[in-house]
């Protein structure tokens, strides 16, 4: 199971119609769901309109898709009424791999998410210590010329699951899937305020190593892939 497959099934089985994805680039995650409404987020699309008129064909959903060509910051402030009235119920996190940008993602996500939705996180395992490795960029990853690197990265973006986990406790409904980089799931049990980040809890959070979560993986709720439809 990966990304798409994962989110798929999301879709089909709770009749979701209205998908948000932020990290798009190429669409490589984006064209492929089916889904009747869909909105791509991405400081800087690589979309060839060759490519959106061949997923049109391959999936006619497609033709009603809106791209906003924004960092996921600006997209939410600049856009707000806009997406305030689109209220996702679906929302992929993929964007910049860092803590502080993936909980800000998912932060501003959980103010505009449907009150049944889901958000579904990438990169919340990492494979392997070097691509765990905090960076701004892929391309500072690379520069850094760290020891093991394998060309994966998927920075410390882990550690989002593990704040929200402190933070919110039984509010959400929160684990990732031990697939394709680590799918984090998220479901809210009931409404949640004061969506801002705790700066207490965040440098604690912060601290902690990629070997920390390797003697630990509950600090992730992490579970075998095999579990995704108990769990849905």
């Amino acid at each position: 199971m990966n990304r798409v497959d994962l989110i798929q099934e999301i879709i089909d089985k709770k009749g979701f119609k209205r998908y948000l994805e932020i990290g798009t680039y190429k669409g490589e995650s984006f064209f492929p769901i089916n889904c009747k409404y869909k909105v791509a987020v991405d400081p800087q699309f690589n979309i060839p309109i060759k490519r959106k008129i061949k997923w049109i064909v391959k999936n006619a959903n497609n033709v009603f898709n809106r791209f906003f060509e924004h960092t996921s910051d600006s997209f939410f402030d600049k856009h707000e009424k806009f997406v305030s009235k689109f209220k996702p119920q679906v929302v992929f996190v993929d964007g910049l791999h860092t803590f502080k940008a993936s909980l800000l993602d998912v932060l501003n996500s959980l103010r505009h998410l449907d009150e049944n939705g889901v958000i579904v996180m990438h990169d919340c395992m990492p494979p392997n210590r070097a691509a765990s490795a905090f960076a701004n960029s892929f391309k500072e990853a690379i520069d850094m010329k760290l020891e093991g690197w394998t060309g994966e990265w998927t920075g410390d973006v882990w550690k989002t699951i593990v704040y929200l986990k402190e933070k919110y406790g039984d509010k959400l409904k929160l684990y990732v899937l031990d697939t394709d980089y680590g799918l984090g799931y998220i479901e809210t049990n009931v409404p949640i305020e004061a969506l801002h980040i705790d700066e207490s809890i965040f440098n604690r959070v912060n601290k902690l190593k990629y070997d920390d979560l390797l003697k630990d993986t509950s600090l992730i709720n992490l579970v075998d892939k095999s579990k995704v439809n108990e769990l849905l």
